[in-house]
């Protein structure tokens, strides 16, 4: 099919459009980030905006690697696996756990986007399976810009509105800045108890730490905090909740206290009535549920809460994680 790039849609979507699509101008740049290599083969001229498309390729390799190690997991629904293996899974695979944002520079001003949408190439992939997971778009870029259909590819395509009403006369420069988004890192791992005092080390400075426990107490999650559409449940409500103290501050990223272990699933209700309501946790009919105010920080106290239980836990039984998240690379920028 003709290739039209719009601005603000989906990469490959070759849906009828109104508007005018954006006009192509070739570009070819690379960048090696981070052991990524990136290829910027193109950008769009719309009316409204700038559209960039980045590709990064991810090594065949790695996801031969990386499937070899879920094969022992085949055939087991997800709540069957263990947490740790669908942690170590998540933080493992080769086309999820490189993330970054990007900005574009356009005649010296900073811009930044307003839509990204992307697609995964997968070569192990068949041609059935293609059709069949709907990814025939990431084949249709892969062709269309002459990439390697023996690699895989993270393909994105990034909106960027125009820093002026109009679309510029002449863009005399142009530089596109790739930013990684703060990845997680685990520092230590503690049962919890008043007063308690934690020392650590920051898992990527090496900074001394020290986190003290300032109160623990079980709680109930009140009613009005359930969610009541869909299907009628019974909830999980129990958990504790820990204020304490963290020492140094931090200053760049951000850090996560969090329980060590999985909610307890929801149970259907089949002779309950369904209801309209809000939604005050995180957590769909089959899977775990959490409380969406972990981290909350008040002055120089913070509060996190545990997993959700359907009975009360003791407090002191609960192993809790210090997570830090920040960037691990300086920025990147490419002149196109």
């Amino acid at each position: 099919m003709e290739w039209k790039v719009y601005f603000e849609d989906n990469p490959g979507c070759h849906r009828p459009h109104r508007g005018r699509p954006g006009q192509e101008v070739s570009c070819g740049a690379h960048s090696v980030w981070g052991g990524q290599h990136f290829i910027i083969p193109a950008i769009y001229l719309c009316g409204k905006g700038l559209v960039v498309d980045i590709c990064r390729r991810v090594e065949r390799e790695a996801i031969e690697a990386h499937y070899q190690k879920l094969a022992a997991y085949e055939g087991m629904d997800i709540d069957e696996c263990p947490p740790e293996a669908v942690e170590l899974a998540e933080a493992e695979d080769p086309f999820g756990s490189f993330d970054y944002l990007p900005s574009v520079a356009i005649n010296g001003k900073t811009v930044e986007y307003s839509r990204g949408a992307g697609e995964y190439y997968n070569p192990l992939r068949s041609e059935e399976e293609i059709v069949c997971s709907g990814e025939q778009a990431a084949r249709d870029i892969v062709k269309h810009y002459g990439l390697d259909p023996e690699q895989g590819w993270d393909l994105r395509q990034w909106s960027f509105p125009w820093a002026t009403k109009r679309r510029p006369a002449h863009i005399t420069s142009l530089t596109l800045t790739l930013t990684q988004r703060e990845q997680p890192a685990e520092a230590v791992q503690f049962t919890a108890a008043p007063g308690k005092v934690v020392e650590f080390a920051h898992p990527v400075t090496g900074v001394p730490c020290v986190l003290t426990v300032k109160d623990l107490k079980p709680a109930r999650l009140p009613e009005s905090d359930l969610p009541h559409m869909g299907p009628p449940m019974e909830w999980p409500r129990e958990f504790v909740e820990m204020t304490y103290t963290l020492t140094p501050a931090v200053t760049t990223g951000w850090v996560q206290v969090n329980d060590c272990a999985s909610s307890d699933k929801p149970i259907r209700k089949s002779d309950a009535p369904t209801e309209d309501g809000a939604i005050g946790i995180i957590g769909g009919a089959d899977g775990p549920t959490a409380i969406f105010v972990s981290g909350k920080q008040q002055g120089d106290t913070r509060t996190a809460c545990s997993s959700l239980h359907f009975a009360p836990v003791e407090p002191e039984n609960i192993r809790w994680k210090v997570t830090y998240y920040q960037k691990q690379l300086p920025d990147e920028t490419i002149a196109l």
